[in-house]
């Protein structure tokens, strides 16, 4: 099996990018612009972004998948060691493959990883087992979710208005909707990231990253970033992670949600730039400080 690689630039110590789901690797170009001066930024797209992916299959999944799949992309496109830099679903598959191969793994940054508190995931686990759907709201979205475009300018428009990018730039929407589409051979555009890999991956909702945690060798450098008005990364999860990850630094992004990689690319940029230049050619544990007073 073939793993797409897409190399996001720069040259030296590899940083890999895992997005969050429903965003192209490329969307993140502007919050990874500072680490190209000295890094070579790579991305592994999952299977939805993948060329000869398909469907996805039926039911829910596992993200235990995701991270699998980032560990064998990494070993056929000869990547080791390097940092790993996640959002959202991205981050619990790059934890999820540093826990299963941590000397793959120079440093681990979590950009508001989808790791709920543990009453919640308890709540999600039970639902499961009784057959409900814990995310049926977001899967339906993601289905309902208008996948066809005559142009760039009609998509651009299109999002352009949707509250989920209210805070985002135009520049970072115009990126995104440079990224989502592809065309069908028949005159329009559809999705590069379809909707229905999308739902899937919501309706796989991981439960027990919590077990992933406590796992991770305490070795590996960690970051942790947060939106401030982030509805995922919420403050009880914050605190366990930083009694869990005792080698962890916390910084939390003011003014913006769970999205802040795209709508404060600046601000994620000189945090990421910061603690990648301090981890990079180096294994350790962190000194557990806030990075750049925030």
């Amino acid at each position: 099996m073939t793993h797409p690689l897409i190399e996001l630039g720069g040259s030296g110590p590899v940083v890999l990018l895992a997005p969050a789901n429903g965003f192209p690797p490329e969307t993140y170009l502007p919050a990874l612009a500072p680490l190209l001066a000295g890094h070579r930024v790579v991305s592994l797209p999952p299977r939805a972004m993948w060329p000869d992916a398909g469907p996805p299959p039926d039911g829910a999944g596992t993200w235990l998948t995701l991270g699998e799949d980032l560990l064998a992309g990494i070993k056929q496109h000869s990547l080791p060691p390097l940092i790993a830099v996640g959002h959202s679903f991205g981050a619990v598959a790059s934890l999820l493959a540093a826990v299963q191969e941590p000397e793959c793994f120079r440093g681990l940054a979590l950009l508001d990883p989808t790791i709920l508190p543990p009453p919640i995931m308890d709540q999600l686990r039970e639902q499961r087992r009784l057959g409900e759907m814990s995310f049926r709201p977001l899967v339906q979205g993601a289905l309902k979710r208008r996948d066809r475009f005559s142009n760039e300018s009609e998509a651009f428009s299109y999002w352009r208005g949707k509250p989920l990018f209210a805070d985002w730039p135009d520049d970072a929407v115009r990126r995104y909707t440079r990224a989502m589409l592809r065309p069908t051979g028949e005159g329009d555009f559809t999705l590069t990231w379809p909707s229905a890999w999308e739902a899937h991956y919501y309706q796989s909702f991981y439960t027990e990253s919590w077990s992933a945690v406590d796992r991770l060798d305490r070795s590996i450098p960690v970051l942790l970033v947060g939106g401030a008005e982030s509805d995922t990364l919420l403050p009880d999860a914050i605190a366990l992670l930083r009694e869990k990850l005792p080698q962890a630094r916390h910084v939390t992004i003011p003014g913006y949600g769970h999205l802040f990689p795209h709508a404060a690319a600046e601000q994620t940029g000189r945090i990421l730039q910061e603690w990648v230049g301090e981890v990079s050619g180096k294994r350790g544990a962190g000194s557990g400080k806030p990075l750049l007073g925030y």
